[in-house]
């Protein structure tokens, strides 16, 4: 047990947010506040009804912390000081089967009560209940870098966004070998949700989408702070050379106000990146536009595959997805390994779930991983360094020019690179 609960402060929990139909009243004050921690503005009637019906959709539990010492006229009276919700979701590791993983999100804390302990509180307990009931590892994106460190979190996917110069048209070196379709989102529900599952498929560091997402892939509200119907958003679908559905497009055009008219990528989900290419290259064609912007992993082919890579710019590139290992035997047990290999591996855990000295070994492409706190470490590193290691984000000898690890047998460094490398970098294109 890892949680203590601030004097003064209580837990409560949540499932459902309906109630015969409605927002409950718990969810509600749940609402408010995520709201407020997000500086966005509580949704409507209709909003919240929507919401609600979301987290129903995903089972999605959550922590309402509240300061029972507080009194009117203070907000805190009635409302909670602190939000924390989470639901059940996939990652993608690079194995055989998807991993089954806990989605963190809404994490707020009221900046009246910040230093107490609150946040500290609500995510310990859930790590305590997930690491009871089995779950291997939980996911979040994080709107701050500091915060979930201190709980055993790694960086374990990154993400960048891009500006194509595009008043040439398309200018990619290999021809085009499939078809595009422009196609309203609204009518491509069947095929986003088909895709999202593929892609998912496809990709390491992959993490499951949530009800949210298909419907604003589908324009049937723009964002969590505006929950109308998109009406500036269009939408295209790619066919490979076969006539196979690989690849979906939603973009808006920037307005004629901008000195250079653009247009905005929402939604670039594909199987493939012969698909990526070509949608990107669909969108450089419209006439009048200048400039194609979107989000795409830090390894990205299409600057690559340009005639001039200089018409590729990454206008900003950061941490996107966090990894928290809590059953180290389940987690590396779960992806595949390109090399045979043995390394004894010693893992720091403040909180204790991943803390031990463990032999990873290989055979065929599978790992096998047994507790052996006696053995000599061959390597160490801090659970925080083990999930960045983990999709091969960060190599151990990066992490070790970095101070993040300590290899303690020579080769240890070059056996932990060969096995968690692999011919691409994670990404994650999911917000949740």
């Amino acid at each position: 047990m890892n949680h203590a609960t601030p004097e003064g402060i209580e837990l409560e929990f949540i499932g459902s947010g309906l109630v015969d139909g409605q927002p409950s009243a718990s969810w509600l004050l749940l609402e408010r506040a995520i709201a407020r921690g997000f500086h966005e503005s509580s949704a409507d009637a209709d909003g919240r009804k929507i919401l609600a019906e979301l987290d129903e959709q995903d089972e999605v539990q959550s922590i309402l912390a509240f300061d029972r010492t507080a009194a009117a006229p203070s907000l805190h009276a009635a409302d909670p000081v602190g939000t924390y919700s989470y639901f059940a979701g996939t990652l993608n590791v690079g194995g055989p089967q998807l991993l089954e993983v806990h989605e963190i999100t809404s994490v707020t804390v009221s900046p009246t009560h910040r230093r107490r302990g609150i946040l500290r509180s609500m995510i310990t307990t859930h790590l305590d209940r997930a690491a009871a009931d089995g779950v291997p590892v939980t996911v979040l994106t994080a709107s701050e870098a500091t915060i979930y460190g201190r709980f055993g979190f790694g960086v374990a996917a990154e993400r960048c966004r891009f500006e194509l110069k595009s008043g040439q048209g398309a200018q990619f070196r290999a021809p085009a070998s499939g078809t595009v379709q422009a196609v309203a989102p609204s009518a491509m529900a069947e095929q986003v949700a088909q895709l999202y599952r593929e892609h998912h498929l496809a990709t390491l560091g992959s993490v499951s989408n949530n009800s949210f997402d298909l419907g604003r892939a589908t324009g049937r509200w723009e964002s969590y702070d505006n929950l109308k119907p998109a009406a500036k958003l269009r939408g295209a679908l790619h066919y490979d050379a076969n006539g196979t559905l690989d690849g979906f497009i939603t973009y808006t055009f920037d307005g004629w106000k901008q000195e250079e008219p653009a247009m905005s990528i929402g939604t670039l989900c594909t199987v493939n990146e012969t698909a990526r290419r070509e949608l990107v290259a669909y969108l450089c064609d419209h006439d009048l536009i200048e400039r194609v912007t979107g989000r795409g992993p830090v390894d990205d082919v299409l600057p690559t595959a340009l005639r001039n890579t200089r018409d590729y710019k990454t206008t900003a590139r950061g941490d996107h997805l966090w990894v928290r290992i809590l059953d180290v035997p389940a987690a590396l047990g779960a992806r595949s390994y390109r090399r045979d290999a043995r390394v004894v591996l010693q893992v720091d855990d403040d909180l204790g779930y991943a803390a031990g000295t463990w032999v990873l070994e290989t055979a065929g492409g599978v790992m096998s991983v047994q507790r052996a706190d006696e053995a000599a470490a061959d390597a160490r590193l801090d659970a925080r360094d083990l999930a960045t290691l983990y999709l091969g984000t960060r190599s151990a000898t990066h992490l070790a020019g970095a101070g993040l690890l300590a290899e303690h047998r020579a080769g240890a460094l070059d056996d932990l690179d060969a096995l968690f490398s692999g011919p691409r970098t994670p990404y994650c294109q999911a917000d949740f």
